[in-house]
C-alpha cells in the first residue's frame, strides 16, 4: 500500500475555485512528496485533461474526480466522486446542469448587491469573464478587487455568507441523485468534509446512514485541517456505517497555510482505505 503522506484525494484548481492551473496543481503535488493525487473541482471535470498530461509527464497517478454539490433535507452537502470516467455521457450532462445552476445563483447574487448599491453588472461580468464555474469565491475575488471589501473573507461576512444580504442557494439535486451519477460513471462517492456541515450529532449519523444506504463508498476521514478528535469521531462513524475512509487536503490555494497539498493525518488502521483494492 502506497505510504498515507503520498495520497491526496481532494484538491481544487483554477477551473473552480482553486488558484492554480492544473498543471502548476500537480507540480507543486509533485514536490510535496505526493504521488496519487484527485483533482476535484466543483462541479466540473474541465481540468482533468490538462492535471492528467502534467501527471504523465512527472509520473504522478492521477485519479480522476470532482465534487458535487446535492442537497440532503435542505442542507448542501459535497460528495467526492473518485474514479470517474471522464467521458460518461450521462455525468457530463449532469454536470452541465450544475453549471447551469452556479450560473443562476451568480446572477441572482449580482443583482442583490446591485439592488444594495454595489456594481452587480460588473462584478458579474468580472466573475464570468475567468474560467470554470463560477463560484462565491470568484465573486469575494471580484468584491475585493474592486474596492468593496480588504480580504475575501470580509465579503463573506458582509455580503456572501449564508444568511447575509447577498447569499442565495442553490437548487441543487438529492444526494441520492449525485451518489447514483457517480456509481454510473463507474465512480466511488465519498462524502467530504462530514463534520463540516452545520448538523447535529444526530442528524450527522442519519446523514451517513442515508449516504451509506444510497450506494456511497467512502467517508473522507482525514479533511484538510481536521482536528485530531474529529479525525477519529469520523473513523467511528465509518466502521459504525462499513464504509472505507478516505483522506484528502482540500487544497485550494498555497496561501492558505491549513490545508497544504499531501500533509494529512494518517487513517486510522481500523477504517479501511478506500484506495486499498487498488493496490
Amino acid at each position: 500500500m502506497i505510504p498515507q503522506f503520498n495520497i491526496d484525494l481532494h484538491t481544487h484548481s483554477e477551473w473552480s475555485d482553486g488558484a492554480l492551473s492544473p498543471a502548476q496543481l500537480i507540480a507543486r503535488a509533485k514536490l510535496a512528496g505526493v504521488d496519487r493525487l484527485a483533482l476535484t473541482d466543483h462541479d466540473t471535470i474541465d481540468g482533468l485533461e490538462n492535471a492528467h498530461a502534467a501527471a504523465g509527464q512527472l509520473g504522478m497517478d492521477l485519479i480522476c474526480g470532482v465534487e458535487i454539490s446535492a442537497l440532503w433535507r435542505a442542507q448542501t452537502i459535497h460528495v467526492l466522486g473518485l474514479w470517474i470516467d471522464p467521458d460518461s455521457t450521462q455525468l457530463r450532462a449532469n454536470l452541465a446542469l450544475q453549471t447551469a445552476r452556479r450560473r443562476d445563483r451568480m446572477r441572482q447574487m449580482c443583482e442583490r448587491l446591485g439592488k444594495i448599491g454595489l456594481p452587480g453588472a460588473r462584478l458579474l461580468q468580472t466573475v464570468e469573464c475567468q474560467a470554470g464555474v463560477p463560484t462565491r469565491t470568484h465573486l469575494a475575488a471580484a468584491l475585493v478587487a474592486d474596492g468593496h471589501v480588504r480580504t475575501p473573507a470580509d465579503a463573506f461576512r458582509r455580503y456572501l455568507g449564508e444568511g447575509k444580504s447577498a447569499y442565495r442557494s442553490a437548487q441543487w439535486p438529492p444526494l441520492q441523485d449525485v451518489i447514483d451519477w457517480i456509481r454510473s460513471a463507474g465512480g466511488r462517492a465519498s462524502l467530504a468534509h462530514p463534520m463540516r456541515y452545520r448538523v447535529s450529532s444526530g442528524a450527522r449519523r442519519r446523514l451517513i446512514s442515508d449516504f451509506a444506504i444510497g450506494g456511497g463508498a467512502a467517508l473522507e476521514v482525514v479533511s484538510g485541517n481536521n482536528a485530531s478528535q474529529h479525525v477519529e469521531t469520523c473513523a467511528e462513524l465509518a466502521v459504525k456505517f462499513n464504509l472505507a475512509g478516505s483522506v484528502g487536503s482540500d487544497f485550494h490555494d498555497p496561501k492558505l497555510p491549513w490545508n497544504p497539498l499531501g500533509r494529512l493525518a494518517k487513517l486510522p488502521a481500523r477504517v479501511k482505505p478506500l484506495w486499498g483494492d487498488l493496490e
